[in-house]
């Protein structure tokens, strides 16, 4: 089978989770990842948790197993001497350099005028947490500093408590989803004109590009969205109910009724049509103020029924924005991402058969 990168080498210089996820998904689709670790103890995920029981320390890490599959593996020290003239050796040769370094490490590489003069043709990827320039720069982060800075956790939890923290590591993943864009359009101009460049990307941007209508609403409107728990109301004009998460037999179910025509089919769909001439419900303003009376309506049709059965006749037939809240157990033998194939069975020489996402896209015939 031909790959769309087979062609590219990659040498990536990176010892952060988005550099690794982004070189992850270049190695997925072909391309020659040279993962640069640095002695005596490698990579820094080698050693993050979890671990599997049973299996050589180096290659026990979960998390590392799953963000360096399917590339080649250099140990080299580039903070010395030797190791940076070995490094630039292979930068000469390569397509792509994936690194996270600050200011003085690009001084100490002799590198902080950019690449150009190690190789003119090469697409250097930056992955840093505030990006090049500004007064944060050298700084370094954490996912939940960057999704504090970012100005997420300000919206999650109940109004008058404090922020929830948001577990995972979502602000790498997608600092690395983002560069991973940003490389293919460099390599799609480098076919134009023959040269490389150096694509920057901060992660901290990537989360506050999500903000979207929201900073619209500061601009224009003059409100500042806050926590609102599991409840979407009383947000000046922009207010949209039912977009909330309620109990049903088995567990949680979330509706996002956001359109006017979504919420003639609501009434209708619980068995209850009279309902869209009452009004307390004839506009979505009205509709804020008498949430608790909707939220008692469709918790009541619920109630005798499972999150899939609730799921299947309200988004199957009726086309209406709902869902389960499902854990990581249902999530991974979800049978839409089965049917995609979403989810593979890995062998690793000491860790034996493991489970993985792929990468989040399909291409055809490929």
């Amino acid at each position: 089978m031909t790959l769309p990168l087979q062609n590219i080498t990659v040498v990536e210089a990176s010892e952060g989770v988005a550099g690794a996820f982004c070189g992850r998904m270049l190695a997925a689709f072909g391309a020659d990842v040279i993962k640069i670790e640095r002695p005596p103890g490698g990579d820094p995920t080698r050693v993050a948790e979890p671990v599997l029981p049973n299996v050589t320390a180096s290659e026990a890490s979960a998390l590392h197993l799953h963000l360096n599959m399917g590339k080649r593996s250099a140990l080299l020290d580039w903070h010395t001497e030797h190791g940076s003239k070995s490094l630039k050796r292979l930068i000469q040769d390569a397509d792509v350099l994936l690194e996270d370094w600050n200011t003085a490490m690009l001084e100490r590489m002799g590198l902080a005028n950019g690449v150009e003069s190690l190789n003119p043709c090469l697409v250097n990827l930056s992955l840093t947490p505030f990006g090049a320039g500004g007064p944060y720069s050298d700084w370094t982060t954490t996912p939940l500093v960057s999704l504090a800075l970012g100005g997420f956790l300000y919206l999650s939890g109940d109004e008058d408590r404090e922020p929830l923290v948001i577990p995972g590591r979502q602000p790498e993943y997608l600092a690395g989803l983002h560069g991973y864009g940003g490389l293919m359009m460099a390599l799609l101009e480098r076919q134009r004109t023959g040269r490389g460049k150096r694509v920057s990307v901060s992660e901290i941007e990537t989360l506050a590009a999500l903000h979207q209508f929201t900073t619209v609403m500061h601009t224009y409107g003059g409100v500042v969205r806050s926590r609102h728990g599991a409840r979407w109301e009383n947000k000046g004009n922009y207010g949209r109910y039912p977009i909330t998460i309620l109990p049903c037999k088995d567990g949680y179910v979330s509706y996002a009724v956001s359109t006017e025509g979504q919420w003639d089919l609501l009434f209708p769909m619980v068995g209850q049509p009279e309902l869209l001439e009452d009004p307390r419900f004839e506009t979505f303003e009205v509709r804020r103020e008498h949430a608790d009376d909707i939220d008692a309506i469709i918790i009541d049709w619920m109630k005798d029924k499972t999150r899939q059965e609730v799921f299947e006749y309200a988004a199957g037939d009726w086309s209406e924005p709902a869902s389960p809240l499902l854990n990581l157990s249902e999530t991974l033998s979800d049978e839409q991402l089965a049917h995609r194939n979403f989810f593979s069975d890995v062998e690793h020489p000491d860790a034996g058969t493991l489970t993985y996402p792929t990468v989040p896209f399909r291409m055809s015939a490929t």
